[in-house]
């Protein structure tokens, strides 16, 4: 697999745009947009995700983010679980923070954020996925 953040870049609508982050950020980690108007990871199932990190950022430096639906690109995710086609959420805690999930009833009930495109890693690691 690719090391590459982006994967399909000008094939689908995809926006990048650069953001201030709020604390150290990893490049392919789902971020958010908090109330300072800075960026930092996504570690709350159901919070709403901005994009996905396509550079690393130390607090207060630039964090070029990834948004739009459709695009392809490669995500940080968790789990020995996830199988092509599975939907990824955002994981819980901030050990996970930034990472996607999969879905599960009962458990993971925030929003669809991504549709596995290969099977996901027995450890954390980049995933192929879709945005949706």
């Amino acid at each position: 697999m690719a090391t590459e953040i982006l994967v399909n870049d000008g094939g689908a609508p995809a926006r990048i745009l650069p953001y201030i982050a709020g604390s150290t950020i990893a490049a392919g980690k789902a971020v958010t947009i908090a109330t300072d108007g800075k960026v930092d990871h996504v570690a709350v199932s159901g919070n709403k995700m901005l994009g996905v990190a396509l550079t690393a950022a130390t607090e207060n430096g630039i964090c070029n983010v990834i948004s739009g639906k459709g695009i392809q690109l490669n995500a940080f995710t968790s789990g020995s679980n996830i199988a092509i086609g599975d939907e990824l959420v955002c994981a819980v805690g901030a050990s996970l923070a930034g990472m996607l999930v999969e879905k599960t009833n009962g458990t993971h009930q925030g929003q669809v954020l991504a549709i596995a495109l290969e099977t996901g890693s027995a450890t954390a690691g980049l995933t192929k996925v879709q945005i949706v």
